[in-house]
């Protein structure tokens, strides 16, 4: 009870207060345990073992998250018809485009997919129409290596030339024995050049059967797509004659790097594309500027 103005007394609960003797502490044997509580407590050892709650966990990973940068997608065929388009799935991209029964066009010469990992140029469709092979780095100078490659080739049916003259009736087997080094030493010159100029892409090349090259170009798609490849790969369409065999290539970066094409040809084989179907697979180093009677540069697996 509490006095109030003119002597009249105020009930505690009227004026919202609660006096010392109130048992909202509790009684005197909880407040003496909390005394001894209070006085033995250490601060830095509650802190010590203390368990974080749910709360305090959340806000501690908010505060030490680190944001993870969305990886940058490359696609040098966006825009064209015949290449695989980033907005679109590979399934929708297979459904699309399905070598089976696609037609060679005007526009349609191939097929592609690229590695969306790898960095490299947009390409035009006319560009890709004058080069059907992979898509080059930033620092290829494919113009000139094909100018001077055109010239080496040149070079070396010259030469061929000059012997078979000079071996005019001596048996093929002979002629070809002396064409031999001087063959060799415009390979070596040719492979130089490519080094220097950066057109050093090179291919394995599957032959299929036309009933079997949706379900083989599918997995080498959707591998390539994955990063699991190589930078590039192409499946050659519909000429309307199912007795020849399509052509699937996978590229890879640089045919000097013999770590990555045989990485390259090692997964082709783990995704069943190679030995199960009891045919072989060849490599081919560089892009194709001479006939093959000329310069030979393919290797069997």
């Amino acid at each position: 009870m509490a006095i109030g103005k003119g002597g009249k007394g105020i009930k505690l609960e009227d004026t919202g207060y609660l006096s010392d003797e109130s048992d909202f502490y509790g009684d005197e044997a909880m407040k003496q345990e909390y005394g001894v509580r209070a006085q033995s407590f250490d601060p830095a050892e509650y802190w010590k073992h203390k368990i974080p709650s749910l709360t305090e966990i959340a806000n501690a990973n908010l505060e030490n998250a680190t944001v993870t940068k969305a990886a940058t997608l490359y696609n040098p065929y966006e825009g064209a018809f015949s290449g695989r388009q980033l907005g679109e799935t590979v399934d929708d991209f297979l459904e699309r485009l399905p070598p089976a029964t696609t037609p060679i066009t005007d526009i349609v010469h191939w097929i592609y997919i690229a590695n969306p990992y790898r960095k490299a140029p947009k390409r035009d469709e006319h560009e890709q129409n004058e080069s059907d092979e992979a898509p080059p780095d930033e620092e290829s100078d494919w113009a000139r290596f094909v100018v001077l490659g055109g010239n080496l080739l040149e070079e070396l049916t010259t030469i061929r030339h000059t012997i078979e003259k000079q071996k005019a009736g001596k048996a093929k087997a002979i002629i070809t024995r002396a064409v031999n080094p001087e063959k060799e030493m415009i390979v070596k010159k040719l492979l130089d050049t490519a080094v220097e100029l950066h057109c050093t892409s090179g291919k394995w090349m599957i032959f299929c059967q036309a009933n079997e090259v949706n379900a083989v170009w599918a997995v080498v798609a959707r591998a390539t797509a994955n990063n699991e490849l190589g930078i590039a790969a192409k499946v050659s369409p519909d000429d309307g004659d199912d007795r020849k065999s399509r052509l699937i290539c996978i590229y890879t970066r640089d045919f000097t790097d013999m770590k990555d094409v045989s990485r390259v040809v090692h997964k082709l084989k783990d995704l069943g594309v190679v030995d199960s179907r009891g045919k072989p697979i060849y490599y081919k180093c560089g892009k194709l500027i001479s006939p093959p009677s000329l310069l030979q540069t393919t290797h069997k697996y």
